[in-house]
């Protein structure tokens, strides 16, 4: 089934070898001070996102990628567990996704989420 989305799965570890490295935003989730973080890359509206998990979570966030590095946060998905989980982006991105967007990445954030 095409869900309009691809993916990649990537968990995180802290790498401290590259000092010259783009900084993260201020609200990333560091491995460096969590101790991992669970990610997948996704494609939505012609965005590249990311959607990450951190230990505990209940949620997943989304950011906006720049290449293979995220820039800004874009949204949260929440009410994992409904049959349609909550997404909520932020205003500037909000009126860039359709339903059908908006359903297709809380599915695919629901089954990132449960995986």
């Amino acid at each position: 089934m095409n869900t309009g989305l691809s993916s990649t799965h990537e968990t995180a570890t802290p790498d401290m070898s590259d000092p010259e490295e783009r900084a993260l935003p201020a609200t990333y989730p560091d491995p460096a001070i969590i101790g991992w973080i669970r990610s997948e890359d996704i494609e939505a509206a012609d965005i590249h996102l990311r959607m990450t998990i951190t230990p505990g979570d209940k949620l997943v966030q989304l950011w906006e990628l720049d290449g293979d590095h995220p820039v800004r946060w874009l949204g949260n998905v929440f009410r994992i567990d409904a049959e349609l989980p909550v997404v909520r982006l932020h205003y500037r991105y909000a009126s860039r996704f359709d339903r059908a967007q908006h359903e297709r990445i809380a599915r695919a954030a629901a089954r990132f989420w449960k995986g």
